[in-house]
């Protein structure tokens, strides 16, 4: 390998695994575990993780809950080869959804509880954003906000633990979002939940907060259930 440049270590290993990528690999290969490229590049499981989330942004790797980093198709994605993917990872998305239900609902009621001002209009900011998203069109900003909605509430929920395993949860979460969202009715199922919980936080009302947020996340198990029965011509 060429000598280490004077630029930052998670540009680097993104670098290096794009290179090892265009090197070996072809779409849908599966790449090496995290643990396996920290010992070839000298470089903790952290630095890793977060170069597949560059990769991962610019389309060139999709995590798969459960099962780990895979080459993405470069092709060009339609509404239902998203849907082809949900089906293929219909398993690992419900565990993970089932581990979002339990933790989630009481991140909210803790926000709603111990919030400060600062904290709320940050909140609000993303939600607002996330709404301009949706009227945009843009289905890669309406996952990265929902993304920063949820963690968000989980960052302000005031528990360490819990925002160190929600950080686990949510690697897996990434490319279930990036194919969600390029169905229709899941970007519109999104928009009332996420504003009843807003609310009820904005109202410190811990209870409604999560309850709202439940409900949320049952919907979106539902929403799961149905798009992997959806037939073609119901894709948005």
């Amino acid at each position: 390998m060429e000598p280490i440049r004077r630029i930052p270590i998670v540009q680097q290993v993104e670098e290096r695994i794009g290179e090892l990528i265009a090197e070996q690999y072809k779409s849908g290969d599966k790449l090496p575990a995290e643990m396996q490229l920290c010992q070839t590049l000298g470089v903790g499981r952290g630095t890793v993780r977060e170069a597949f989330r560059l990769l991962q942004a610019k389309g060139l790797v999709e995590i798969k809950p459960g099962r780990g980093a895979f080459v993405a198709n470069q092709s060009g994605e339609s509404g239902m080869a998203a849907i082809d993917w949900l089906v293929e990872n219909e398993r690992e998305l419900r565990d993970s959804i089932e581990i979002r239900t339990a933790l989630e609902p009481m991140a909210a009621r803790c926000m709603a509880e111990r919030c400060n001002a600062e904290d709320v209009q940050h909140l609000s900011e993303i939600h607002q954003r996330f709404l301009q998203a949706i009227r945009d069109g843009d289905p890669e900003q309406i996952a990265r906000l929902d993304e920063c909605f949820h963690n968000t509430i989980v960052e302000c929920s005031g528990n360490a633990l819990l925002v160190e395993i929600n950080s686990n949860v949510c690697r897996g979460m990434q490319t279930f979002r990036s194919k969600t969202f390029q169905v229709e009715q899941n970007v519109r199922n999104a928009v009332m939940p996420h504003s009843n919980i807003m609310n009820a936080i904005l109202a410190r009302d811990s209870a409604q907060a999560e309850r709202e947020m439940r409900a949320h996340l049952d919907k979106v198990a539902e929403d799961l259930a149905q798009n992997v029965k959806l037939p073609a011509h119901e894709v948005g």
